[in-house]
């Protein structure tokens, strides 16, 4: 609770207050300002702390719910406005603490009663747009049960070439993913390939859209840090990369042992280290697709397999491909 002891104080904070262009104060807005009001000269701190502005979304039918509504149900305007929705307060600053994915961030909405998000975003980040949006407000704009206060309009990575550097000694490793359509999946093999230096991610005919608001929470943000880029067949994908790398590489295909009717080596047989290579990963129910089969069986994809105990039928998509992928990492830190 604030209190004042004077006429004066009363009058400054009135005035203070008067010539903001907020709309919308908070009670924890309002006594962090009287609190430094009382230490600092008056006039000091006018002068060094201008007033912060953002704007009061009150209404369920306005132009920015509207638009966050149509970029978290609607694939094709995603990729008409290259925008997508980011919800939750560790992705939302994780992007925004990035220097790399920081001017991604276009637009945060923040809500009413989160006063402290709302002073350290107006506070921290210049020309970052900030609304304040009420407890009805957020929930039309949230993709979750119960919504976490803040949600972002964020700008889809642009990558005509796949130009990440491998962080590791190891040539560069690139992922395929061959119809790989659970969302949890893809976001999961999105942040193993980060954490390992994968150099880009292709995505093949099937896939589920990586900018979906559910794949995106489940890649942790990871989207939005390394080069990701679809391919409309195996032969396009392989192009890109010979056009990236300038040379051939090796291409492996995840399968069971003797499934695709070839003997598959270990995943741990591999050497990642001796020159460029690709690494396909199938979809969960049916596998390698029909194009990928046929390149196996032409000898043109070598196929490995992670070694199970008998009567397991199989592992899903994202357990399988990231046990190779830090096979890879092992290598270049040995």
């Amino acid at each position: 609770m604030v209190v004042f002891h004077s006429f004066f104080e009363i009058t400054f904070m009135l005035l203070y207050l008067s010539n903001c262009s907020r709309k919308y104060f908070t009670n924890a807005f309002v006594l962090r300002s009287f609190t430094e009001l009382r230490s600092k000269n008056f006039q000091q701190y006018f002068h060094s702390h201008p007033p912060l502005q953002s704007d009061l979304i009150t209404s369920t039918k306005s132009n920015t719910v509207k638009k966050f509504q149509s970029l978290l149900n609607r694939p094709k305007k995603r990729i008409e406005l290259r925008q997508t929705i980011v919800e939750g307060p560790r992705m939302v600053f994780d992007l925004l603490n990035n220097p790399s994915t920081r001017n991604l961030v276009q637009q945060v909405v923040v809500s009413v009663d989160k006063a402290d998000w709302t002073v350290e975003l107006l506070s921290n980040y210049d020309n970052l747009h900030v609304c304040l949006g009420t407890r009805d407000v957020l929930h039309a704009i949230s993709d979750t049960v119960t919504p976490q206060g803040i949600v972002a309009c964020v700008e889809i990575p642009s990558f005509t070439a796949l130009s990440k550097t491998t962080k590791t000694k190891n040539a560069p490793l690139y992922l395929l993913l061959d119809g790989v359509s659970d969302p949890g999946n893809v976001g999961t093999l999105l942040r193993s390939s980060l954490a390992v230096g994968v150099s880009a991610i292709i995505l093949l005919p099937g896939c589920c859209d990586v900018w979906s608001p559910k794949a995106i929470r489940s890649a942790m943000g990871c989207s939005f840090q390394i080069p990701i880029m679809s391919a409309d067949s195996l032969n396009q994908a392989l192009h890109l990369i010979q056009k990236d790398s300038g040379i051939n590489c090796n291409i492996y295909a995840a399968t069971m042992d003797k499934s695709s009717g070839v003997t598959s080596i270990p995943y741990y047989s591999v050497c990642w280290d001796h020159s460029n290579s690709a690494l396909i990963i199938g979809s969960e129910g049916n596998g390698l697709s029909n194009e990928v089969r046929s390149a196996v069986k032409m000898g043109e994809i070598k196929t490995l397999h992670v070694p199970m105990q008998y009567g397991i039928e199989s592992l899903n998509a994202a357990v399988c491909g990231s046990v190779i992928l830090f096979d890879y990492l092992r290598q270049s830190q040995t």
